[in-house]
């Protein structure tokens, strides 16, 4: 009656060099403002998570977009345990809470438009939604950046094959509600 939804995820992988095991989704026009508990406040990796902290975070979709000279999937957080996503108009929102393993990202783009030929950042259009993902694991970024690869050690590689699982609870956000 409340609205609340538990989404249990399983994912079984069953291929190496995955390069991330989630779900992606579609949130409504005019989600913008964004609260999270989990490792920030800038983006963050598994194999680069040290440099940033476990806390409460605020920010903007808009603001979560990197913009590297080639658009890629970006602004990735770690050890995600709670997110709030909001109207700013309306206050109407989601909230996400987490049980298990879980990264996010939230970006006015969708994977599909980084697979475009857009060379710059100012060559992408943001969408109206927001899309989000809600990731067990990313392959980590390794260390190639700066010349000869040597690639991402093993350890933060995405499994190939067993069973991972999460549950993401999600409950609406209703700025009219009295009873709380």
């Amino acid at each position: 009656a409340s609205g609340q939804i538990d989404l249990k995820a399983q994912y079984m992988p069953a291929t190496a060099e995955l390069r991330r095991i989630g779900l992606e989704m579609c949130f409504p026009k005019g989600f913008e403002n964004v609260e999270y508990y989990a490792r920030g406040p800038w983006e963050n990796y598994v194999d680069r998570k040290t440099g940033s902290y476990l806390g409460r975070y605020t920010s903007t979709v808009t603001d979560m977009f990197e913009p590297y000279p080639h658009p890629q999937t970006m602004g990735n957080r770690e050890d995600l345990r709670e997110l709030t996503l909001t109207n700013p108009e309306t206050g109407y929102g989601i909230k996400v809470e987490t049980a298990g393993q879980v990264a996010f990202s939230l970006l006015h783009h969708s994977d599909a438009a980084f697979n475009k030929t857009a060379l710059h950042p100012w060559d992408l259009a943001p969408a109206e939604f927001t899309y989000a993902h809600f990731d067990y694991m990313q392959r980590g970024l390794g260390n190639g950046s700066c010349g000869q690869q040597t690639g991402t050690i093993s350890k933060y590689h995405c499994p190939s094959s067993g069973t991972y699982t999460y549950t993401l609870r999600f409950s609406p956000l209703d700025p009219t509600a009295t009873d709380i």
